[in-house]
C-alpha cells in the first residue's frame, strides 16, 4: 500500500504540473488568478542495485521513489519551500548491502526532507530549515534513491566581486549518509552541531580558489579545514585542467595526531573526438581522512572507495578517462572508466574498477549504469556492485 500511494501521488502531481504548466495558480478572494507557486518540479527514479560479496551471497534491492519539490513565490524578498522524498521497494528486493536504497530496516520510507524559508535581497541569500547544501565536507551525495538534506541555517552573499561568502550552522542531517537512519532527522554523525564558513574566489577567468573551515561539536574532531585551486583552459580544441588541495582535521583526544591531507589532479578533453583523461593523487599523513557528512572532496574518490579507507598515512592513486560518443552521431550516450588504488601504511592495496555508461534519451529522461570491481585487501572487503537508475525529470 505504501508503494502504490506515495507513487500514484507522483505521478498525479507530475500529471497535474504538465496539463497546468509550470506554474500553478490560485484563485483569491477577488476571484482572480495569481501566482502563488513559483516552481514545482522534482524527478521520479527507478532503482536496481545489486551486490555481489566474495565468499557470501549476492544482495539485490530494486526501488521506485523520487522528489517533489515546490516554492513559493516570494513577498517581499521572502519565500518559502518543500521537498518531499520517497523511495518504494517494488519486486520484494530490499536486501541491504551496498549504497543504502531504504531505511535503517531496509524498507520503503517518505520523508519531508526539504522545508525552508528562503530570504532574497540584492546579493544576499538567507534559507532557514532543512534544505539541500552542497560545499566540500558536506554535500547532498545523491548516489542513491534519496540524497542527505540538513536541518540548517544558510546565509550566503556576492557583495565582494568575483566573490561568494558561505555562512552555516548546521543541526541535523537525513539520507544516504545518513549513520543511523537515512529516513530520520537526527543529529550530524555524533556532533551536536557544524558550522561553517567559506570563500569562493574567482580570481582570474582561469583561476578559482576556495576555503572552508567547519566547526565541529563533536567528543574527538574539532575541526576540518579545506581549500583548493584550479586552473582550466583551452588550447584549440583541447580544454586542460590542473588542481591542487589540502584538508586539515583537527583531533581534540589527547596523544592523536592531526590529519593533513594533501592533493594534485590534472585532466585533459578532446574536443573533436569527446575523448578526456585524468590523473590524480591524493596522501594523508600523521592520521587518517575523513568524509567529513556526505561523498568526500578529494579528488581520487571512486564510487565506494576513497582515501578514507586507505587510513593512517594512507595514498590513493586515480586514473580516469571517458567518451562522449556524440562526436559519432550517438547523441546522449557516454561512457567513463576510472581505477583506483589505495595503499596504506603497511604497503598494503585495495583496489577498484568503475565503468559507467550514460544514455540521455532528451532533457528529461535518462538513465545510467554504474559497475563496480572491489578488491580491498586493507579492510578485508571484496566484492562487485551494479547500480542502475532511470530518471525522469519534471
Amino acid at each position: 500500500m505504501k508503494i502504490k500511494l506515495s507513487i500514484a501521488a507522483l505521478l498525479a502531481v507530475n500529471t497535474s504540473l504538465m496539463a497546468g504548466g509550470d506554474i500553478i495558480s490560485i484563485v483569491t478572494n477577488d476571484a482572480e488568478k495569481s501566482t502563488f507557486i513559483k516552481e514545482a518540479n522534482g524527478y521520479i527514479r527507478v532503482g536496481y542495485q545489486n551486490t555481489d560479496i566474495s565468499g557470501d551471497n549476492d544482495y539485490t534491492n530494486t526501488a521506485l521513489g523520487g522528489k517533489l519539490h515546490f516554492e513559493t513565490t516570494s513577498w517581499n524578498g521572502i519565500s518559502a519551500g518543500a521537498s518531499i522524498y520517497t523511495t518504494n521497494v517494488v519486486l520484494g528486493n530490499n536486501e541491504g548491502e551496498g549504497v543504502p536504497f531504504f531505511d535503517a530496516n531496509n524498507d520503503s520510507y517518505t520523508i519531508l526532507g526539504e522545508v525552508y524559508l528562503l530570504g532574497q535581497w540584492g546579493n544576499s541569500m538567507l534559507k532557514i530549515g532543512r534544505q539541500e547544501i552542497n560545499t566540500p565536507f558536506l554535500d547532498t551525495d545523491d548516489i542513491g534513491m534519496v540524497p542527505n538534506t540538513y536541518e540548517a541555517a544558510l546565509f550566503i552573499n556576492k557583495d565582494i566581486v568575483n566573490t561568494t561568502v558561505t555562512l552555516a550552522h548546521i543541526e541535523r542531517m537525513a539520507g544516504v549518509d545518513a549513520v543511523n537512519n537515512p529516513a530520520k532527522f537526527e543529529d550530524i554523525r555524533n556532533n551536536d552541531y557544524v558550522q561553517m564558513v567559506g570563500i569562493e574566489y574567482e580570481a582570474t577567468e582561469n583561476l578559482a580558489i576556495t576555503g572552508w573551515y567547519y566547526n565541529l561539536n563533536n567528543p574527538t574532531t574539532d575541526n576540518l579545514i579545506y581549500a583548493d585551486g584550479t586552473y582550466s583552459d583551452q588550447i584549440g580544441s583541447i580544454t586542460y585542467e590542473t588542481g591542487v588541495q589540502y584538508a586539515h582535521r583537527n583531533l581534540s583526544q589527547v596523544g592523536h595526531e592531526h590529519a593533513h591531507i594533501f592533493g594534485v589532479m590534472a585532466d585533459v578533453s578532446f574536443e573533436n573526438s569527446g575523448f578526456n583523461m585524468g590523473v590524480a593523487y591524493n596522501t594523508v599523513q600523521d592520521n587518517y581522512a575523513t568524509n567529513g557528512f556526505g561523498g568526500g572532496p578529494f579528488y581520487t574518490s571512486a564510487e565506494h572507495l576513497t582515501l578514507r579507507e586507505a587510513n593512517i598515512d594512507g595514498d590513493a592513486l586515480l586514473f580516469s578517462a571517458g567518451w562522449d560518443a556524440s562526436t559519432v552521431g550517438l547523441e546522449g550516450i557516454a561512457f567513463s572508466a576510472g581505477y583506483l588504488t589505495l595503499e596504506d601504511q603497511y604497503s598494503v592495496n585495495a583496489t577498484e574498477l568503475d565503468l559507467t555508461a550514460s544514455y540521455a534519451m532528451n532533457d528529461a529522461l535518462a538513465m545510467d549504469l554504474i559497475y563496480s570491481d572491489i578488491d580491498d585487501e586493507i579492510n578485508g572487503d571484496t566484492y562487485t556492485n551494479v547500480r542502475v537508475f532511470i530518471n525522469y525529470i519534471f
